[in-house]
């Protein structure tokens, strides 16, 4: 039986909307994580099967459970159903607070049904202990604390990782240019950025299934960590867009490693992949020197240069420049 967390949302503010992150880094990161009071996590602890011990900490504000690929958690398994479960957070996790928050399961209409404490339910408040049955898989609900330094760590890579690449994800990596912004400001450093884009994305889910469009995401991050220097940062910043942070790097030595990335994609992943058609992508890089002005817009100069890139063909890497850029790119 094979679990996959599909998807986790990029954002990291703690409202209502589905999706969006229970706990961000500046609350894992607080000092009273580990105080008197510490914090606790709802969790689900699979009790049958090959993921037998495993924990899926339940860190968005709704979750579906299946094994179709609309599912935020797949399961595969025959006995459950494409869409399950929905779990529900209903309160936000606090700073210094236990587990202040009410989760709600409620069965997706599945063809198998779903029991807590061995009793049917088309709804239910989840209490710790609770053992809840997707057909024949067992999960039991208890609230974990963070103070574990193990489950800490797993929270707060769930947390601040992209789930399909294990890069970073989109909130993450935008503090952390933030961050070097900051930097480069007051001690005068190099910063370079580098936006990527999959050409003809689309077309290749289309033609290929979302499952080989996922696996070529993965292939590209797999390009992006052996192409970077310790000091580099990867996110994945949008579906199948990809942001790069080099300190210390000017734009020549930017533009020569987005090149090398260019090229690794174009030779590694499609073959890799088995797919019969090219898998390519286009760069846009921006520099900013020391004490140069717009440094806060070099994400938004690195994304120009790329709409040029595309304009320019595709497969291609383009700098910025401060001449009037194309804005209308080809689909893809």
């Amino acid at each position: 039986m094979e679990i996959i967390r599909k998807k986790l949302s990029d954002e990291n503010e703690c409202n209502t909307d589905p999706g969006t992150l229970l706990i961000d880094e500046s609350t894992l990161k607080s000092s009273g994580l580990f105080g008197e009071t510490s914090l606790s996590v709802p969790t689900l602890t699979f009790l049958s099967g090959e993921a037998l011990g495993k924990e899926l900490p339940l860190i968005q504000h709704q979750v579906t459970i299946g094994r179709g690929e609309e599912s935020d958690v797949l399961i595969m398994d025959p006995s459950v159903s494409r869409r399950h479960i929905q779990l529900t957070c209903r309160k936000v996790l606090g700073k210094g607070q236990g587990h202040n928050m009410t989760v709600v399961l409620q069965d997706l209409g599945s063809k198998n049904g779903t029991l807590v404490n061995y009793r049917r339910v088309e709804k239910a408040v989840l209490k710790p202990g609770d053992k809840i049955c997707l057909g024949r898989v067992i999960l039991k609900f208890e609230y974990r604390d963070l103070a574990d330094r193990g489950f800490y760590d797993e929270v707060y890579r769930l947390a601040t990782t992209d789930s399909l690449t294990s890069l970073l994800n989109k909130a993450t990596i935008t503090r952390m240019i933030s961050d070097e912004i900051t930097k480069r400001q007051r001690y005068h450093g190099k910063l370079s950025v580098i936006m990527l884009d999959v050409d003809n994305f689309k077309s290749l889910n289309d033609t290929y299934g979302h499952l080989k469009g996922d696996r070529a995401l993965q292939g590209i991050a797999d390009v992006l960590r052996r192409n970077l220097r310790r000091q580099d940062r990867a996110g994945r910043f949008g579906g199948e867009e990809f942001l790069i942070v080099a300190p210390e790097t000017g734009l020549k030595g930017a533009a020569g490693l987005a090149e090398r990335i260019r090229q690794d994609i174009e030779q590694s992943v499609a073959s890799g992949l088995g797919l019969n058609r090219p898998l390519t992508a286009s760069l846009g890089v921006a520099s900013c020197l020391p004490d140069a002005e717009g440094i806060e817009n070099l994400v938004e100069h690195a994304d120009t240069a790329l709409y040029r890139a595309k304009a320019n063909g595709k497969n291609r890497v383009e700098l910025w420049k401060e001449a009037h850029e194309p804005r209308q790119v080809p689909e893809g």
